[in-house]
């Protein structure tokens, strides 16, 4: 059989014929993440978080909105195991649905992130030419604005009529769009650079001398090659979400009440600082106990992602 005549399945064989490098063996995750302790106890910890801010609120049953007048600003008791605020609403439920809320815009965001900037580094790597020319050249016209302060100028302009028309659903997908459009572009960079680098890998050249089309290409080697940074680099930048998700909240461009967010909570207690300090501090423990596991649990994905420590 002529090598013309091979199939892309026939590559391994092919390439070990002329010579070629093998691809990276793909390496088995979870084996690798329980051999990790940062990563794993960070994962659980995450794992612990995010079933608070689902099953919470319905576990704990108090409402989020409903004031109490007659426990405003009181501090945790058996009646209210966090306080309350100066409503008179339950703390504890308050932190619970504002974690959802942080925790679906950082999902949001990063699904928009994965789908806009892994596809379009993907692509524009892969392809070259015109095409990568206008995705770099847009991503650098992002990067040129304040990620921050085009969130907040894409809220401020588009809130208001957005809320009116959809109500807080409508201004929660404006908040995660905002801060998309300023986190897509690196995504689409790093993976534009990695592909740049893996493109010229001697098993995608013998992918490609037995007729492989590019679509089979990129599933076949690119995807599997680049999963493991896309995954690191969309864990890490949750932390950075969570905290713009509240400082578009502080700001009052985030979400609207009586709905609430732990920016917003935190910027509603300030006033009460000397009161009723524990108004203050639950929230911006739960924010910090968010940025940390996070932050960590990427660190720990990265070390258990890196090619270089397979075996």
């Amino acid at each position: 059989m002529h090598d013309f005549d091979k199939q892309p399945g026939d590559a391994t064989k092919f390439r070990l014929e002329v010579g070629g490098a093998a691809p990276p063996k793909p390496f088995n995750f979870w084996r690798r993440l329980r051999s990790n302790p940062l990563a794993l106890v960070s994962l659980t910890l995450f794992a612990g978080i995010v079933a608070l801010a689902v099953l919470g609120p319905v576990i704990y049953g108090v409402s989020a909105t409903r004031p109490d007048y007659a426990s405003i600003n009181a501090f945790p008791s058996a009646d209210h195991l966090l306080g309350t605020d100066n409503l008179g609403r339950d703390t504890l439920a308050r932190l619970l649905q504002g974690m959802r809320v942080s925790l679906i815009v950082a999902v949001y965001v990063e699904a928009l992130n994965i789908f806009l900037g892994a596809l379009l580094g993907l692509l524009a790597g892969f392809y070259g030419g015109l095409l990568d020319v206008l995705v770099t050249r847009l991503a650098d016209m992002l990067f040129a604005f304040p990620g921050l302060l085009l969130a907040i100028l894409v809220a401020a302009v588009f809130g208001p009529s957005v809320t009116e028309r959809f109500g807080g659903i409508g201004r929660l997908l404006l908040v995660a769009g905002s801060l998309s459009l300023v986190s897509w572009p690196l995504m689409a960079r790093l993976v534009r650079s990695r592909v740049l680098v893996l493109r010229e890998q001697e098993y995608v050249t013998a992918s490609r001398s037995l007729g492989a089309n590019r679509p089979w290409i990129m599933v076949q080697h690119l995807l599997p090659n680049v999963f493991g940074m896309v995954l690191v680099a969309s864990t890490l930048d949750i932390a950075s979400v969570v905290i713009n998700e509240a400082v578009l909240s502080l700001l009052g461009l985030g979400i609207q009440p009586p709905d609430p967010s732990i920016g917003k909570m935190i910027t509603e207690a300030m006033p009460f600082l000397e009161a009723n300090g524990w108004q203050v501090f639950f929230p911006s423990a739960a924010l910090m106990a968010i940025v940390l596991t996070v932050s960590f649990l990427g660190d720990g994905l990265r070390d258990v992602a890196d090619p270089s420590a397979s075996t």
